[in-house]
């Protein structure tokens, strides 16, 4: 692939068809307001995402939220499926595939109330960092956010020459055009370095154990993640001060977990760290108690805190939604300062209201007053962490939910209509949410079965079998292949059981299904 239009981003294969939730405009607000700041409503808005891929997130979000969606993707193809996605959901969203710089020098653009960026700031070059600095100086409303997601030092700085050596080998050694064979000779040329015990590996001895993880990941990704010859890992400062130029101030986490002390830091590190005035100081010396390797950051042009008053009264106005069956929701949380138990006496009874009335979206107002007893600080943080987890979502308003319920309806089904053939796609658009839920391929198959009239698990499980059988294709199980049709027949009637009692009531309740 020619390097006259890609600038040395790895092209030769298409990017990975993930969707990330920390784009949602609705998500975002949720992030900022838990965090003691003002976050505008997304409804309505203008919102641009750069450097959208395979253009999942983007079209979940123009579908799914009201408003109006721009984008860019330089690779062509990355453009042209996005937009095959923005007609079947008829979102309007203008999808292009302009270069950052080319983006910038257009006429035609708004003023946005988000711009977000997953996964490019560490592979475009410094001088791409400047353009997007300027572009979201030009371009972003007073008050508007910005979202920016990067690997980061000091977590990168034991492994970061292993990326090196991937792109050394594939610079100067490789004697393979196809992505996944040159990907596949790098790793196995560092696996053959380190297995020849150099002296590096007294300093950094977890490095064989870090490549034996990114083996395990797929070639695509890989090669976008680690062959790009821009490859800026970056403390937190830094990407602050390349920001600067834009009066974009560092507002808070796209984590929500990253609000919760405990799950994150021993408790002298809590104490050191509340000993430091300055915010981005602080925020810089957290990362060396967390060893950062991967930042979500929120920026604000013109951060504004909003009183405890109206923090409170604008979450407690926030409607919230279970995105797992609860029966299935852990009461332990993972963090980097190890594992902790959920308190039972205050998660289950969250918990079992939000699962009420088969799972209707609930306030947080309703919800404190079903939790009485329960202190309202207590409360703010069990939905950070539900939230954080991935167990909750907040939601858009009812308003805004209705507006776009067609146009989700119109992307769901071109989305399952594809599970026909392929599981590229395993997200499917909720209104409720504003956002994306992981519905796998088997799950979309029962939803069409569903949609044609179909009533029971028995009869989604045939006809997912008739599709599949007639592909050829076979079910693995626990790492063997099912040979047989009635073992295939009998696992798919097996999921669709539980995805009737489990699953399908979250995605009634979240207007997927």
């Amino acid at each position: 692939m020619s390097d006259v239009w890609n600038e040395g981003y790895f092209t030769d294969v298409g990017y990975t068809y993930g969707y990330y939730r920390e784009i949602n405009p609705v998500f975002q607000r949720f992030c900022l307001l838990i965090n003691g700041y003002a976050a505008p409503e997304p409804q309505g808005g203008n919102h641009c995402e750069l450097g959208f891929g395979q253009g999942v997130s983007i079209n979940i979000h123009a579908a799914a939220i009201p408003g109006h969606y721009l984008g860019t993707d330089f690779n062509p193809a990355h453009a042209a499926h996005a937009n095959t996605l923005a007609e079947a959901s008829g979102s309007g969203a203008r999808l292009f595939d302009d270069s950052f710089e080319q983006l910038l020098n257009r006429d035609d653009l708004p003023q946005f109330d988000s711009i977000s960026l997953h996964g490019i700031w560490t592979w475009v070059s410094r001088e791409n960092h400047k353009i997007i600095a300027e572009f979201a100086r030009r371009h972003l409303k007073p008050g508007g956010v910005f979202y920016n997601s990067y690997n980061c030092f000091p977590g990168w700085s034991p492994a970061y020459p292993l990326r090196q050596l991937f792109a050394l080998h594939d610079r100067y050694a490789s004697t393979h055009h196809g992505a996944v064979e040159r990907v596949d000779q790098a790793l196995k040329f560092t696996e053959a370095l380190l297995a020849a015990n150099p002296n590096y590996l007294k300093a950094a001895p977890q490095l064989p154990e870090r490549l034996k993880g990114i083996m395990e990941h797929d070639r695509h990704y890989l090669a976008h993640e680690y062959f790009n010859r821009e490859w800026n890992c970056m403390y937190f400062t830094d990407v602050v001060d390349a920001l600067s130029p834009a009066k974009l101030d560092y507002a808070a986490s796209a984590s929500p977990l990253d609000t919760v002390p405990a799950v994150n830091l021993r408790p002298d590190a809590v104490a050191f760290l509340k000993g430091i005035e300055h915010p981005i100081l602080r925020e810089q010396a957290r990362d060396y108690f967390i060893n950062q390797q991967f930042r979500k950051d929120l920026y604000v042009r013109g951060a504004r805190r909003v009183l405890a008053t109206e923090q409170i009264e604008r979450l407690l106005d926030t409607r919230f939604v279970l995105m797992q069956d609860a029966s299935t929701i852990s009461l332990k949380v993972k963090g980097p300062a190890g594992e902790a138990a959920l308190q039972e006496e205050v998660y289950q009874p969250l918990i079992a209201t939000l699962a009420a009335q088969d799972y209707r979206p609930k306030t947080l107002r309703q919800l404190a007053a079903d939790s009485q007893g329960i202190v309202y600080p207590l409360l703010q943080q069990a939905m950070a962490v539900l939230v954080g987890m991935g167990a909750v979502a907040p939601c858009q308003s009812e308003a805004a939910e209705h507006e776009v319920k067609k146009r989700c309806q119109a992307l769901n089904q071109h989305l399952c209509q594809r599970a026909r053939l392929s599981k590229e796609i395993e997200t499917l658009a909720s209104p409720v949410i504003g956002g994306g839920i992981t519905v796998g391929r088997f799950q979309q198959l029962f939803l069409l079965a569903i949609a044609q009239g179909k009533k029971k698990p028995a009869e989604w499980a045939q006809a997912a079998w008739q599709l599949l059988g007639s592909q050829g294709q076979r079910i693995v199980k626990e790492g063997k292949t099912l040979a047989t049709p009635e073992e295939n027949l009998a696992e798919l009637t097996a999921q669709a059981t539980e995805f009737g009692e489990k699953r399908l009531p979250i995605l009634k309740a979240l207007q997927v299904a």
